[in-house]
C-alpha cells in the first residue's frame, strides 16, 4: 500500500471510530474504556494518549506546517463529517432544523460548566462583543477599561461607542507587565467605570490573565465584567461556574476546532431578565401577536439565535466538544504546554531572540510569542511561509513587531524541532 493511501486508510478507520462516539449517549462518551476509544486508538496500552493517532484525525496537508491555531484551527474529520451530514439532512427534508442546535448548547454548557439557558450560540466573538457593547445602555462619560493587548474584535465595539455617543475608553498598557494587570486595573478604576472588557488569554503574547480575581474586582466595584475567552476555549479548562463573569464571549473556530463561523455568548441572569434583546424577530419572542401589537422577549440566551440560522455548523459544535472531551481538556492543555515549552527551551539560548510570553505554567499555555533582533516580524513570517510553507502569525499590534507560534494537538515533536531550526536559521542570518 502506498504511503499516502495508507495514511488516509488509517485516518478513515480512526475518524469513523471517533465519529461513532459523537452519537453515543453522553455517559458512554465520558467513559475512556468504550469501544470507540479502542477503535480510534486514542489511548496506548499504558493509558497514555497516542498523539500520533490523534494527529491522523485531522486533514491538514503534510506539506503545510500550521502553527497558527490562535488565528484559525482546522476541524478534525469527525467535525467536518458531522457538519456535512447535517447539511445533507436539512436539504433532504427541507427543514431549517433550528431545534437541533439545542443539543450543541447543552453540550457546550456542560463543557464550560454553565447554565444552558444563559448560553447563546453565535457567529463569533466579534458578534458577541458588539451585542454586549450595544445592549448595556452606556451613556456619554461612562468609562470602559481595556488592555493594550485586546483583539480588534474585542476592542473596536467599545471604540465605536466612544466615537458615536461619547463614552470614555481607557486603555492600560500591560505589555511586559501582565502579572501586574490586577494592580493596574485597581489604580485605573474611577467612579465612572462601568465596564472592564478583557481577555482571558491575550491574543498577542498568549498570557493567561488572573480573570477570576479581575471578575471579583468588578463585583466589588459594581462594574460589568466582559471576558473575551476566544484564546482560552479549547486551549485550557474554562469553568464559568467558578469564574462567575457577567459576560463570557468566545469564537469556536480556534482551539475548539469548531466549524468556522461559530461562537458562544454567556450572559448573566439579571441581564437576560432586565434587558431587551438587540434584535427582535423569530425565536426571540416569548409571546408575539402582530394584530394586538404584543411582543415579549425570551429571558433565555437562545433569543440571540434569531431568525433562520446556519444550523449545520452550530450542530457541528457538538462534534467539536465531543472530540475535545474524548481526549480530555486537561490532557490537551498539558500537551500544548509540553510542546510550547520544548520550543521555548530550544530557542531561548539564542541571544538574538527575546521571548515575550511568561514561562510560568499559571500564566501561559500553548502559545509562545517572541522577537528576533533586527528582524521585521511580518518579513520573518513571510519567509517562513514562502520558503518552508510554515505558518506563524506576525504580531503587529501596538508596534510589537513580534512573532506568535501556537502549539495545538495536531503538531508533533519533530515539527516543533524543525520550526526551531527554521527560526534559528533566520535569527542567525
Amino acid at each position: 500500500m502506498k504511503k499516502q493511501s495508507r495514511r488516509y486508510f488509517i485516518k478513515d478507520k480512526l475518524w469513523k471510530g471517533l465519529l461513532l462516539s459523537i452519537f453515543s449517549p453522553i455517559s458512554t462518551i465520558a467513559n475512556h474504556d468504550n469501544l470507540s476509544f479502542q477503535n480510534a486508538a486514542i489511548y496506548n496500552e499504558n493509558g497514555s494518549i497516542n498523539w500520533k493517532n490523534i494527529k491522523e484525525l485531522f486533514t491538514l496537508a503534510n506539506t503545510r506546517k500550521h502553527f497558527n491555531t490562535a488565528s484559525i484551527g482546522p476541524s478534525p474529520i469527525s467535525v467536518q463529517e458531522a457538519t456535512i451530514e447535517s447539511i445533507k439532512n436539512i436539504n433532504k427534508y427541507a427543514i431549517e432544523n433550528h431545534k437541533a442546535v439545542e443539543k450543541s448548547r447543552i453540550k457546550l454548557a456542560k463543557f464550560i460548566h454553565s447554565n444552558p439557558e444563559q448560553l447563546a450560540l453565535i457567529k463569533n466573538a466579534t458578534e458577541g462583543m458588539n451585542i454586549i457593547a450595544r445592549s448595556l445602555n452606556l451613556k456619554a462619560g461612562d468609562e470602559v477599561i481595556l488592555t493594550s493587548e485586546e483583539h480588534i474584535g474585542g476592542s473596536a465595539p467599545w471604540i465605536s461607542l466612544q466615537n458615536e455617543i461619547g463614552i470614555k475608553v481607557t486603555v492600560i498598557d500591560i505589555l511586559g507587565k501582565e502579572e501586574k494587570v490586577l494592580d493596574l486595573l485597581k489604580s485605573t478604576i474611577t467612579n465612572q467605570t462601568k465596564v472592564i472588557s478583557i481577555s482571558h488569554i491575550t491574543c498577542t503574547t498568549g498570557t493567561i490573565l488572573p480573570i477570576k480575581d479581575i471578575i471579583q474586582l468588578c463585583k466589588k466595584h459594581q462594574i460589568q465584567s466582559v471576558i473575551d475567552g476566544t484564546q482560552a476555549l479549547g486551549q485550557i479548562s474554562v469553568d464559568i461556574e467558578k469564574l462567575q463573569p457577567d459576560f463570557y464571549i468566545a469564537s469556536c473556530h480556534k482551539w475548539l476546532f469548531g466549524p468556522k463561523g461559530t461562537g458562544i455568548l454567556y450572559l448573566n441572569k439579571d441581564f437576560l431578565n432586565d434587558t431587551p434583546p438587540l434584535f427582535a424577530g423569530a425565536y426571540t419572542d416569548q409571546k408575539f401577536d402582530l394584530i394586538k401589537g404584543i411582543y415579549t422577549y425570551k429571558k433565555h440566551a437562545s433569543r440571540y439565535e434569531y431568525g433562520t440560522i446556519n444550523a449545520p455548523i452550530l450542530t457541528g459544535l457538538e462534534a467539536s466538544v465531543t472530540f475535545i472531551d474524548n481526549i480530555g481538556i486537561n490532557q490537551i492543555e498539558a500537551r500544548g504546554r509540553q510542546l510550547a515549552s520544548r520550543f521555548r527551551t530550544k530557542i531561548t539560548p539564542n541571544q538574538k531572540i527575546t521571548i515575550l510570553t511568561s514561562s510560568e505554567p499559571s500564566e501561559s499555555a500553548s502559545m509562545v510569542t517572541f522577537k528576533i533582533k533586527d528582524k521585521n516580524s511580518s518579513a520573518v513570517c513571510g519567509e517562513l511561509r514562502k520558503n518552508y510553507n510554515t505558518i506563524l502569525r506576525s504580531v503587529t499590534e501596538n508596534n510589537m513587531n513580534a512573532i506568535r507560534a501556537s502549539f495545538a494537538i495536531y503538531i508533533d515533536e519533530q515539527e516543533v524541532d524543525e520550526l526551531v531550526d527554521k527560526v534559528l536559521t533566520i535569527a542567525n542570518s
